[in-house]
């Protein structure tokens, strides 16, 4: 059995039995085969890294309704010019995204000016309609969008939908394709992370790197984001 097969296998019943017993007496199969061949495919991958692998266990002290363990193996990793990716694991197959998904508060301030702008705003649309036209999902990134504009900006402005995005998303969900499984692997994800190229120019030109640290970035929220424009 493949590793991608066995991965999916694994995650499977996991959803069914997320409990520390299930997990101590099955470790051993996610420690000595899932993992290392998926860090072996991540290195492989040659538009972005290093990659921050996740560990297994969730953060349960400020969500509830999750299980103990992540139902999936994941890795992330992001470029100097601020453009991130994400490629996932689990029982569904594969899961990739890249862009600006979850954007600093400084990023985000530059994503909206940079959207307002008459010149960059316009070669914004453009580059969605690229990358939408080459068969990917762009979408507002891991939040909903804001139900009105922000404040700053009126309701009617040109660019009012991304604007109230609070993201910018390039989505794939191929599932479990053969080439998953071959050693081509890396390459095909590197054609589908490739395919938001126009977008992942447009938002390191625009955006750029956040000056925040990953700390200060992704430090646990006790409560959720105001919604109301802001």
């Amino acid at each position: 059995m493949s590793w991608v097969f066995q991965a999916a296998s694994f995650f499977s019943t996991l959803e069914q039995h997320n409990d520390r017993t299930w997990w101590q007496a099955n470790r051993a199969t996610y420690d000595s085969a899932i993992k290392p061949a998926f860090v072996e495919m991540l290195e492989a991958i040659s538009d972005f890294g290093p990659w921050r692998v996740y560990r297994p266990n969730n953060d349960t002290r400020f969500s509830s309704g999750k299980g103990p363990y992540k139902t999936f193996i994941g890795a992330v990793a992001e470029r100097d010019d601020g453009v991130g990716v994400f490629v996932q694991v689990s029982s569904r197959g594969l899961l990739l995204g890249t862009g600006m998904p979850m954007p600093a508060p400084d990023q985000l301030q530059r994503l909206r000016s940079a959207l307002a702008d008459p010149t960059s705003g316009t070669s914004f649309c453009e580059a969605v309609d690229q990358v939408r036209l080459a068969g990917s999902r762009v979408f507002s990134g891991r939040y909903e969008p804001l139900k009105r504009t922000p404040r700053e900006y009126p309701a009617d402005h040109p660019q009012a939908e991304f604007l109230r995005w609070k993201g910018v998303e390039i989505g794939h969900s191929p599932g479990l394709p053969d080439w998953l499984n071959s050693v081509e692997a890396a390459s095909a994800i590197d054609q589908l992370a490739a395919t938001g190229g126009p977008l992942h120019r447009w938002l390191g030109r625009h955006v750029g790197a956040s000056a925040l640290t990953a700390e200060e970035r992704f430090a646990p929220k006790r409560r959720p984001a105001n919604n109301d424009g802001s």
